[in-house]
């Protein structure tokens, strides 16, 4: 088991000689809460429900003490995220059922509290969807920086540098470059062409017409071992059909960006809006808050981890920690570190 560790791990750490940069992790919140709601349902105190809190940050500490993290984000999606896809794609996600259950809302507002009082970054606009905001932030975030995501978004993987990661939550493992093709035949930069081409069923995002993954790598199979574009994919395919003798539909429809049924629009052109997160979609507003979320330290004033103390034991979350009452400090420990570090960061930038 160590040494599958240590294989999966090549290719994503720092190089001898090159000095320390902050790791930073940057949470999916909803793919952590809901995991953590739905995988800790039968943990309980007093009659009520606190599998998501306490799981959320079982979690999250986990990864924080494994993966030597210094500076942790959550972000979340709006109430309406989804709204700025939907003005270009209006049958955006309209196959999927609207999740709303009360309890898991509350324990939801209680992470966010907890994450409060840690010093612990996070971010909501009610407009922009979680995917939008981390990819702007991988895109912008300092040059010392090294970014890790939390997700199951398979989307994000469009991020992968030699600087940004991504930690499959599914999969419990972290991708960068130099792991991709133990998870995925393509190369990690066609990660977001791919999509483009074949459509998402998950978001109800149409694709070509007949037109899969597998399609496209028996076609183009320099799509696993190199960076394509699109319109080398179609030159591609114009030259396939001159070649053969017989027409083959699925060549024709990639030519022609020939999907099945209607499409409001060019098929490229709109699916590139909405699946090319190298181009996020986010109100100023949102911009200027993520680009705050990277640069400016966190006020430490009115934030105290022993208000969290208070809301552990007033939730329960104290008597389902490892040791109970006594694991509190041990648990605690890696939360109060980074606590600390952004205290320090703060009194830094203000001198």
């Amino acid at each position: 088991m160590l040494d599958l560790l240590i294989l999966a791990n090549m290719g994503l750490r720092t190089p001898r000689g090159k000095p320390k940069k902050t790791k930073t992790l940057i949470i999916d919140g909803d793919v952590l809460m809901k995991r953590s709601y739905s995988g800790a349902k039968h943990v309980f105190h007093k009659g009520k429900h606190i599998g998501g809190i306490s799981a959320f940050y079982g979690t999250l500490r986990k990864i924080i003490l494994e993966h030597k993290i210094d500076k942790v984000v959550i972000t979340w999606d709006g109430e309406r995220g989804g709204t700025l896809r939907l003005d270009y794609y209006p049958e955006y996600k309209g196959n999927r059922p609207r999740f709303f259950d009360k309890e898991y809302e509350l324990q939801k507002l209680r992470v966010k509290e907890y994450a409060e009082d840690l010093s612990i970054r996070q971010y909501e606009h009610p407009d922009v969807e979680s995917d939008d905001l981390i990819a702007f932030y991988c895109l912008n975030k300092k040059s010392n920086e090294d970014v890790m995501v939390y997700t199951n978004d398979r989307d994000l993987c469009q991020m992968i540098t030699e600087e940004v990661t991504i930690f499959l939550a599914d999969k419990k493992m972290e991708v960068g470059i130099g792991n991709y093709q133990w998870f995925f035949e393509h190369h990690h930069t066609n990660a977001g062409l791919i999509k483009i081409i074949e459509g998402c069923k998950s978001d109800y995002i149409k694709g070509v017409d007949g037109v899969t993954e597998n399609t496209l790598l028996k076609h183009f199979p320099q799509l696993k071992e190199r960076k394509v574009t699109l319109e080398e994919i179609i030159e591609e395919s114009k030259k396939i059909k001159e070649e053969r003798k017989t027409p083959l539909k699925v060549i024709d429809n990639i030519i022609g960006g020939k999907t099945r049924g209607t499409h409001r629009g060019p098929l490229y052109e709109i699916n590139k809006k909405i699946i090319d997160l190298n181009n996020p979609l986010l109100t100023e507003e949102a911009t200027d808050n993520v680009m705050f979320l990277i640069n400016l330290p966190i006020d430490p004033n009115g934030r105290d981890p022993k208000n969290v103390l208070k809301m552990m034991i007033e939730d329960g979350v104290m008597y389902a920690l490892p040791g109970g009452e006594n694991g509190y400090l041990s648990f605690m420990e890696p939360f109060i570190k980074l606590a600390k570090k952004e205290k320090i960061n703060y009194k830094k930038q203000k001198k």
